[in-house]
């Protein structure tokens, strides 16, 4: 049996026909699939860029926490109550400025991690000049001292006095007490 060249020419024709189909079909029924894992990809990419910012943001944030951490006060482990030393240093601050703190009374001390914080309300008398330089004395401490809460009124007509009471929040740490069995 001879294939005539018109023959070979239409069966090549109906092969690549028939191959073309296939591939079409196949691929056909693979394009959707392709396009939900090139959308996975995607959004994957996006998660790993997502990721590596927030890892980049962590590592300046804990450089910018422990040079906020060195400026804070350090006290002993042992030493169980800080708040006289504190209220005493706010005292001295005020003192400085012409600003009477008549009464001083620590909350709870609260901490996290190794950062610890407590609360001094404290009543006050003065003249506004003392109370803004010794706010601001405060503001130039850092992150030692916030005044989260603050109350003026007038002691009286024409006096020039202000009174009121406001809560300052130290921050500090601890330093763990030395081994007394090392050398």
């Amino acid at each position: 049996m001879n294939i005539s060249q018109r023959e070979m020419i239409l069966g090549a024709a109906t092969l690549t026909a028939v191959l073309i189909g296939l591939t079409w079909y196949i691929v056909d029924s693979k394009a959707e699939e392709w396009k939900a894992k090139a959308n996975e990809i995607e959004k994957a990419k996006q998660q790993i860029r997502h990721y590596e910012a927030a890892i980049k943001m962590q590592e300046n944030w804990l450089d910018e926490l422990n040079a906020l951490q060195g400026d804070l006060r350090v006290f002993n482990s042992q030493n169980h109550s800080v708040s006289p030393e504190l209220m005493k240093t706010i005292k001295s601050i005020s003192s400085k400025h012409g600003l009477d703190i008549t009464r001083s009374q620590p909350y709870n001390e609260k901490s996290t991690g190794n950062l610890f914080e407590l609360g001094i309300n404290c009543t006050w008398q003065g003249k506004l000049v003392a109370m803004v330089n010794f706010l601001t004395d405060l503001q130039q401490q850092g992150v030692r001292y916030d005044v989260r809460q603050l109350n003026v009124t007038p002691v009286g007509k024409n006096t020039g006095e202000l009174k009121g009471n406001m809560v300052i929040h130290c921050a500090y740490t601890r330093k763990p007490a030395a081994d007394k069995g090392a050398k």
